[in-house]
């Protein structure tokens, strides 16, 4: 009998064990510090985030940073917040189809999300143009792009650690993203997607984290909201997206107590402190706080549902199944969700036809001039950790998994070795138009004539397959490496014969038109900034310009516009001291300095350019003339015909040498006034 009773007290005190056991092991999260193992589990996480990086930083490019309006306006913004506290920018970088030119000051429509992260870099471009100079500053501001979209694909992985699944699912979801994805062509580029993108997955990551503790994490709440708030303060349209995760995390709570409930206005209150500075910035900058910077267009999302939807999930030209191609199993994987994981389906599900839907309507539902579906860019991080769902729960899906990711990488290479604006400008190196029955399009980007729309290549693209710039980059790669259908070279200026006019149906390119030097870059090299320095190659002249310099030199077009002449000079000044070589900024100086007096200091600024190696003809050709006539009207005549002579050796063109050698005629006959 003493042997039973001690097996039944046995028996009664094991499940009181496994209780306590249990316990122990939920809240040890919350309240102890990471033990070993733990942190042991967080050095995959980071070997992959560090293997990602490495392969980023070998196929990053520094050359095309700027050379997009968006992103020019959202770092403009950013160096008037660096270097006067404004947020005030020069117009003249704006689209002139806004109609916004001609005024003293403006603000840009974008959220200034970006333009305060680019803060990080701006500190560093002095020093470091005066340690390299020529532009070597560039590359901080692609680096910090690379980084955002690194921890993004880092990000997806813990997310899906955080829902239950093995670090080999998080792994290969990360890599998917990262490589499978128009995120890879982006991190060379100064679009704010990529940091929309980490806004949403780490919002959706932080709420997994606050709901899995027990009592819930007020701390991670916080997190989610600030995350959250700052992709509606990068790209305001993100609002529409915030009641689905308010709506998530409250169901994330469900089967918690009320008090454990009011964790949530942890995740409500960041949002709330979001909105009021957003409306102050809006109220400063537009008049209302109910006003984006968008105008009119924010009535325009005038492109057909159904016209759009394809256009972005299904067409060539920019369908999601084609540059993302993991997003074909989104169907399945939200099938296998409905029973198992209801809350995560309705997020992700609702995530995506909310968003999608919206941009379709948009007027630009292309995203304008992009590698592939910008604007639903944001999302595609939550879209590849939905298809990743099936890898644990799927038998057939690794290898159908592993297809859609050698699909996506070899679909996106093509935008990593060739600036997607390459494409665009030699559709558009022609005369022709195409009839396209579209409706939601602007009037500027048409001609009518017989009843019908006529387009031009370069925005009929988006509406034609033939013209994809998944077609038209293969093709110019084939240019490039095999020399078909013409040898590179013949496009370079010193080629005797003329480069050929290719059909390429339905259109025809007249390669003559690309003759030029930001063309002719980008079909010779990826310009991998890694692979240049190692190798020492010399940059070119279009590209030997810091960007932080040509921010300053506009900043001082505006203070002209805005006749503040003190401040045009500090700005012109330092353009000058950024940019040696580049003659803009020099002539502004010694213009701005003849008017006020200073005519011996503006020759003085042009002389230094002057003695500048490796200058431009046509920069040089300025410079001369402007120190011609510098020297005329202080009276300095044999000083301005030597300028105006050696004008003349420079090839300038029929018009203006007749127009030279006349006034020299006239100058030398006209004898020497008085000093």
């Amino acid at each position: 009998m003493g042997l039973r009773m001690k097996r039944n007290e046995d028996r009664k005190g094991a499940p009181s064990t496994k209780r306590k056991s249990g316990l122990a092991a939920s809240p040890q999260i919350n309240d102890s510090p990471p033990s070993e193992a733990l942190l042991s589990n967080r050095h995959p996480y980071a070997l992959l985030f560090l293997l990602i990086s490495l392969i980023y930083l070998c196929t990053l490019s520094d050359k095309v940073f700027d050379w997009i309006s968006d992103g020019q306006v959202m770092f403009d913004t950013a160096v008037s917040v660096h270097e006067f506290g404004e947020l005030g920018i020069s117009p003249e970088v704006v689209d002139r189809n806004t109609g916004v030119s001609g005024t003293a000051d403006y603000y840009g429509k974008y959220g200034l999300g970006l333009s305060i992260v680019e803060q990080v870099p701006l500190l560093m471009v002095p020093a470091l143009e005066k340690i390299l100079g020529g532009g070597k500053s560039n590359v901080l501001f692609a680096m910090m792009n690379m980084i955002i979209t690194a921890l993004t694909a880092l990000v997806v992985a813990l997310c899906l650690r955080d829902l239950g699944f093995r670090f080999r699912t998080g792994a290969l979801a990360a890599i998917g993203f990262a490589f499978g994805t128009p995120a890879w062509p982006y991190i060379s580029y100064d679009f704010s997607e990529p940091l929309q993108a980490l806004c949403l997955v780490a919002a959706f990551w932080f709420l997994l984290r606050a709901t899995k503790r027990h009592p819930p994490s007020p701390f991670y709440f916080t997190l989610a909201g600030l995350a959250l708030g700052y992709g509606v303060f990068t790209k305001a349209l993100l609002l529409i997206l915030v009641p689905i995760y308010g709506l998530y995390s409250w169901r994330r709570l469900e089967g918690t107590s009320r008090k454990e409930h009011r964790s949530f206005g942890w995740f409500v209150l960041p949002l709330l402190v979001w909105g009021v500075a957003i409306a102050a910035l809006n109220l400063h900058r537009f008049g209302s706080i109910f006003e984006f910077g968008y105008g009119g267009e924010t009535t325009r999302f005038t492109t057909p549902l159904l016209t759009g939807l394809y256009g972005l999930l299904l067409s060539p030209t920019k369908g999601l199944i084609f540059y993302a191609p993991l997003t074909i199993l989104l169907p399945w994987s939200w099938w296998k969700m409905r029973r198992s994981r209801h809350r995560e389906l309705i997020f992700l599900l609702s995530i995506f036809v909310l968003h999608v839907a919206t941009n379709s309507k948009w007027w630009s539902w292309e995203g304008g001039m992009s590698w592939g579906p910008r604007l639903l860019m944001p999302i595609l991080p939550l879209m590849i950790i939905s298809a990743s769902t099936l890898l644990e729960s799927v038998r057939w899906s690794l290898p159908v998994f592993g297809v859609c990711v050698v699909a996506g990488v070899t679909i996106n290479l093509l935008g990593v070795l060739m600036n997607f604006l390459v494409w665009i400008n030699a559709a558009g190196a022609n005369q022709m138009r195409l009839p396209l029955e579209v409706r939601g399009r602007p009037a500027y980007q048409y001609a009518e004539h017989d009843g019908k729309r006529w387009y031009r290549p370069n925005n009929a693209m988006w509406y034609i397959p033939a013209l994809s710039p998944l077609r038209g980059h293969a093709w110019l790669l084939r240019l490039r490496y095999f020399g078909v259908p013409f040898p590179l070279r013949m496009l370079s200026s010193d080629a005797s014969v003329a480069p050929p006019r290719v059909f390429f149906p339905p259109i025809e390119i007249d390669f003559s038109l690309l003759k030029n030097a930001f063309a002719l870059s980008h079909l010779r090299s990826a310009h991998f900034w890694l692979w240049e320095t190692l190798t020492s190659q010399p940059r070119e002249e279009i590209f030997s310009y810091p960007v932080y310099g040509v921010s300053i030199e506009r900043q001082g077009d505006r203070a002209m516009a805005r006749g503040d002449r003190e401040r045009a000079l500090e700005c012109f000044r330092r353009a000058v001291e950024l940019m040696p070589n580049y003659v803009s900024p020099a002539l502004k100086l010694s213009r701005l300095l003849a008017e006020g007096g200073g005519s011996r200091e503006g020759q003085d600024v042009l002389l230094r350019f002057l003695s500048q190696p490796n200058r431009n003809l046509d920069q040089e050709r300025a410079a001369r003339l402007d120190l011609a006539q510098l020297y005329e009207n202080s009276g300095y005549r044999e000083a301005a015909l030597q300028q105006y002579r050696t004008y003349l050796t420079l090839q300038p063109t029929k018009e203006n040498r007749a127009r030279i050698e006349q006034h020299i005629t006239e100058l030398a006959a006209a004898g020497t006034p008085p000093h």
